[in-house]
């Protein structure tokens, strides 16, 4: 009779120790499926309790060829915005690993292929207001030549119908006819050569007009973007066509559960890519922006200087605890 509640006590321990080791599994399961968000979580943490300390590598991801950069000269500009940031402080805040985590891509959109286009136009824009009127006045001005080519092709357009409409009336009738004179059919073959040249004009003309609506287009969505950019109270340009989409945002980090990156949409020169690099990666470093509109942590990308500020170096200074 003793030897029943003995029994117990083995079962018992084996179903305990049985739970223990499916809760491991179970934990180290969830563990690989969830790795990456847990390791970005971390890594965010340990940026906060312990900033500026380990360095943050970076990797390249998605590269467009279009802007005309090759990825060594990219990765070239990376390197020169990390420094931006180590060289006042004598540390290693950033470093390139194929494999790092944080994804820095390049990526071509309506902002890269409008700023292709005012290079193609002659027009140089910084974000400032001189650029806005000057922009602004280009674009009245290529506004009308595109009415004086439009009043000019419209009714030219007209004519021709009514030309064509004619010549393809006597043409049936003359076929009509068992016979027809030679004066007439030497009319009919220059009327019909006059009008394949005129097609010819025509055709030119309206490629000519579609050009321009197209460049018209780039100059209105880049004055919108640009107002918005500077809080200019000032009238909405419209554009002839499709919308070219929302603000004109050169480049943007992200931090998310699935992991951190910066994306480039676009810039005017090697200087200025640097410039949008060294930004973004200043929010990688949890660095907001600034007032000072020389700093890099300003919220537009408008100056020529590829060092930091003292504000920049006091924010900096303040996120790594450097007295």
């Amino acid at each position: 009779m003793a030897s029943k509640p003995m029994d117990k006590k083995p079962r018992s321990a084996q179903g305990m120790y049985s739970k223990y080791i499916f809760g491991i599994v179970l934990l180290l399961v969830l563990g690989f499926i969830f790795r990456e968000s847990l390791g970005v979580r971390w890594r965010l943490l340990s940026a906060d309790l312990f900033p500026c300390k380990n360095p943050i590598t970076y990797s390249i991801g998605a590269f467009d060829t279009r802007f005309g950069i090759s990825k060594e000269s990219f990765l070239k500009a990376v390197r020169e915005a990390e420094t931006v940031w180590e060289k006042p402080i004598d540390r290693e805040l950033f470093s390139y690993a194929p494999d790092g985590y944080l994804r820095i891509n390049l990526v071509y959109d309506y902002r890269q292929n409008t700023t292709q286009t005012l290079q193609r136009l002659g027009f140089k824009v910084d974000q400032n207001k001189a650029s806005y009127e000057a922009l602004k006045q280009n674009y009245e001005s290529m506004v009308s030549q595109f009415e004086q080519t439009k009043s000019v092709l419209e009714p030219r357009m007209e004519a021709f119908d009514i030309r064509r409409n004619i010549y393809e009336s006597d043409v049936r009738r003359a076929n009509r006819q068992k016979n027809i004179s030679k004066e007439e059919y030497e009319r009919l073959r220059a009327e019909g050569d006059s009008l394949e040249r005129e097609i010819v004009v025509l055709n030119e003309m309206r490629a000519d007009l579609r050009k321009k609506v197209e460049d018209i287009n780039v100059l209105a969505g880049a004055l919108n973007d640009l107002a918005k950019a500077l809080n200019l109270d000032v009238a909405h340009y419209n554009e002839i066509g499709d919308s070219f989409g929302s603000e004109f945002t050169q480049g943007l980090y992200e931090s998310h559960g699935e992991g951190e990156g910066i994306t480039i949409f676009q810039y005017n020169s090697y200087g200025k890519l640097v410039r949008v690099l060294a930004h973004e990666l200043g929010h990688a470093l949890s660095l907001e922006h600034l007032d000072n509109a020389g700093a890099i942590m300003y919220r537009l990308n408008e100056g020529d200087n590829e060092t930091i500020t003292l504000d920049d170096l006091l924010a900096l200074k303040t996120r790594c605890r450097i007295k």
